[in-house]
């Protein structure tokens, strides 16, 4: 499940109170041993999957009707609201093609949203934007993505063997994984593995 909750009136300004109607109740985590930039886009088809799902079972105010009050409509009981769903050219538009939005607006939004998301994570992680930037902004492989691709490789060598060494020991004296107080006179690469010990 997600979390959703819902005004309990049409009024919902500032200090409106809400109402629960459900709870998230797990996550999803995905883990490639290797490589931040599958785990990216393994998860934004798990993003997309989950708000469909919203989109389409949105709980929401409308107003009860003489069928909604006989009980010839889909109504929560508890809640007095009408469960709003898609449209039916969306709903068989999803069904048709499971990895995308059944609307080509929200669909792209999705895509850019997602892409730029795993830029900015993997800038902080790897230095460089994310790999497989192309199918995740279109949902195809490009000559000039792969192209993209093979250069930021090439970064992300670099950096990881000639920058990442202090950029980590930095990492580790901020969360406090090595004591200020370690830091040796004389310096070469033997006091730089007693520094990280």
């Amino acid at each position: 499940g997600y979390f959703c909750a819902v005004p309990k009136s049409r009024h919902c300004g500032y200090g409106a109170s809400w109402e629960l109607v459900s709870l998230q109740d797990g996550i999803v985590r995905t883990n490639c041993m290797d490589c931040l930039d599958r785990t990216n886009v393994v998860q934004s088809m798990f993003g997309r999957h989950i708000l469909y799902r919203q989109l389409h079972q949105r709980v929401g105010l409308s107003k009860v009707t003489k069928r909604d009050r006989l009980g010839h409509g889909t109504m929560s009981p508890s809640l007095g609201r009408r469960e709003r769903t898609l449209p039916l050219e969306c709903t068989v538009g999803y069904k048709q093609r499971p990895l995308a939005l059944p609307w080509s607006e929200g669909e792209a939004a999705h895509r850019l949203l997602w892409a730029d998301n795993a830029d900015a994570i993997s800038r902080l992680y790897a230095g460089t934007p994310a790999l497989k930037g192309d199918f995740t902004r279109t949902g195809k492989r490009t000559k000039r993505g792969a192209l993209d691709d093979g250069l930021n490789s090439l970064q992300r060598y670099y950096l990881n063997n000639f920058i990442d060494a202090d950029r980590q020991e930095g990492m580790d004296l901020l969360v406090g994984n090595t004591d200020f107080n370690l830091v040796p006179l004389d310096y070469d690469e033997t006091s730089r593995v007693f520094l990280l010990q």
